[in-house]
């Protein structure tokens, strides 16, 4: 506390003033090489300016020259009548300066105190602090339900996520404590919902619990891997189209930066002048006439580029469509001429005298691509022995034919 600023009941002999700061002494010493009194604050703050005494101006060279004032002065000062310094807030205390501290302290109810809630702070005079304790909005409070402690500025939003609250299910009327309805609501069997195609066109509503029947006969369930093929496709094309979107914009701002500079261009050509000092004001208007016209054009024809370059996409998407129809039967041609191959090579080991595969009624079947192809008889295991040494020697001069694999150019051709 300032006892400077407190206010005295009567007036107070000059001889107890201070005639540094003009009001009774505290805390008061004497300077001993003059004597003079002064308060211990007021003369420590004065020498920081000048090593003076404020009143002979007699030199001072420490303030080790201080010594306390005379104990009958000091309880002059002491003993002084003063008015409480809440006295504008109602409080009618009169006494001694040296009393006021305690006074202040314990007695005087115009007091200011903070509010005993840490997040209160709020200052309130001594006499309403118990009041305010009671409705105070930072005082801590048991909820009713989970008994848990809080304030009773959050009491009520509380009371809306407090963990133990029954609370009732809108949809099947069940009651349950709050920390498991959240869970129960994403559960509840009475809860009504949508198909799980309802983004492809399924119009079905209904309980949570016939969703499940719903799905088993829902037409859209068997195309959940087209859908899903096609919502990917849909967004690639989404990101692709942004992509275009992002180029566009760019190329637009590049035009604008392009049709800036033409145009500063312009105008630094529509005041040059030639060597003979005279204006070719026409001439920088045909200039920049002449420049407008070229970026525009310029700019149509980029148009028409980005234009082309859809148009491009479009057709390039088409081709590659086709050329998988194309790759596919290809690959059904190479599948014939492989048949054919191989019904070439077994044509050729039956000329050659190779015994083909025999059957339970003693026919040659010859496979080929889509079925059996033709029938032979085979001849008797003892028909060879029968044989002339003409037929011998024949087989003997026989040139054998030349092997057609895959690797013959022959067959290639085929």
């Amino acid at each position: 506390m300032d006892l400077n600023s407190v206010v005295y009941v009567e007036s107070v002999n000059s001889n107890l003033i201070c005639c540094v700061c003009q009001t009774p002494f505290v805390d008061p010493v004497v300077i001993e090489s003059c004597g003079h009194t002064f308060c211990k604050n007021c003369i420590t703050q004065a020498l920081l300016t000048r090593s003076t005494c404020p009143v002979d101006r007699s030199h001072i060279s420490s303030v080790n020259e201080f010594r306390p004032a005379a104990k009958i002065i000091v309880n002059m000062v002491n003993e002084l009548l003063t008015y409480c310094p809440n006295k504008n807030a109602g409080c009618t205390y009169q006494g001694q300066r040296q009393l006021l501290i305690y006074h202040l302290k314990e007695e005087c109810m115009f007091a200011k105190l903070a509010c005993r809630n840490e997040e209160c702070g709020e200052m309130i005079l001594k006499k309403d602090l118990s009041k305010h304790m009671e409705s105070c909005k930072a005082r801590m409070v048991k909820c009713e339900n989970c008994e848990a402690k809080v304030q009773l500025s959050t009491l009520e939003g509380h009371k809306f996520t407090c963990p133990v609250k029954n609370i009732e299910c809108p949809f099947c009327h069940t009651t349950r404590i709050q920390s498991e309805h959240t869970l129960h609501l994403e559960e509840c069997p009475e809860k009504p919902v949508t198909c799980l195609h309802v983004e492809f066109g399924c119009s079905w509503e209904g309980r949570q619990c016939d969703l499940s029947d719903h799905i088993v006969s829902c037409s859209y369930e068997p195309l959940k891997g087209f859908f899903s093929m096609y919502k990917q496709r849909n967004e690639a094309l989404e990101q692709e189209n942004q992509q275009l979107r992002t180029n566009i914009q760019e190329l637009n701002n590049t035009v604008d930066l392009l049709e800036n500079q033409v145009s500063a261009m312009s105008d630094w050509l529509s005041n040059f002048t030639d060597p003979k000092g005279l204006s070719s004001n026409s001439e920088g208007q045909h200039l920049n006439s002449s420049a407008h016209d070229i970026l525009l054009s310029g700019n149509d024809h980029i148009k028409n580029e980005i234009e082309n370059l859809n148009f491009s996409l479009v057709d390039i998407d088409a081709i590659m469509t086709e050329n998988m129809r194309m790759q596919e039967e290809i690959q059904s041609v190479k599948n014939i001429c492989h048949g054919l191959r191989m019904q070439m090579h077994y044509l050729l080991m039956e000329k050659r005298g190779g015994e083909p595969s025999v059957g339970t009624t003693g026919s040659v079947v010859r496979t080929g691509l889509n079925g059996p192809i033709g029938i032979g008889r085979t001849v008797p295991p003892n028909a060879n022995n029968s044989k002339s040494g003409h037929d011998t020697s024949l087989e003997s001069n026989m040139r054998p034919p030349r092997s057609l694999g895959p690797e013959s150019p022959r067959q290639e051709k085929l």
